[in-house]
């Protein structure tokens, strides 16, 4: 079996997607070609309270539910003030950042509060995004203003 085929096999049982094999009787469909986000880094342009914001990312996975994917290695967030630039990377094994190609996965910055968190933003990335080059995109809300780098890659 190719790497290939044993990676979308993979991503398929992460994903809940159960397996790529048929019945008998029914008609073979189109395997899913899977990518994934590749976080880069978050820059704060404006904290949207005090000092700082406790930022953290969460993404939208295939079954609607909310999954927090950065800072990963268990850390809660990030401090993140006017001119921070942090890396992102350490969120990247996490399975809800793949995805088919023709899927798509909004990602949502939140501020950490005492009681809940405040939106600062969110985007809308595709896989049909893959190949392109690193995107940056703005995120703004409750007066916090960031730009998030990511890249969709084949895998």
């Amino acid at each position: 079996m190719s790497k290939s085929r044993t990676v979308r096999m993979a991503a398929a049982a992460l994903l809940g997607l159960g397996s790529l094999g048929v019945f008998a009787g029914t008609a073979q469909a189109e395997p899913i070609d899977y990518v994934k986000i590749e976080l880069l880094e978050l820059t704060c342009h404006k904290n949207s309270e005090g000092n700082h914001d406790e930022a953290y990312l969460n993404i939208t996975d295939a079954n609607g539910n909310q999954v927090k994917v950065w800072p990963g290695n268990g850390i809660t967030y990030q401090t993140m003030g006017a001119g921070y630039v942090r890396s992102m990377t350490d969120g990247n094994s996490n399975n809800a950042l793949i995805l088919g190609r023709q899927q798509a996965r909004t990602l949502t910055l939140w501020d950490k509060d005492t009681f809940g968190a405040d939106k600062l933003g969110a985007t809308l990335v595709t896989g049909s995004e893959a190949g392109a080059e690193v995107q940056y995109r703005s995120l703004e809300g409750s007066g916090g203003i960031y730009t998030i780098a990511y890249r969709v890659i084949d895998i």
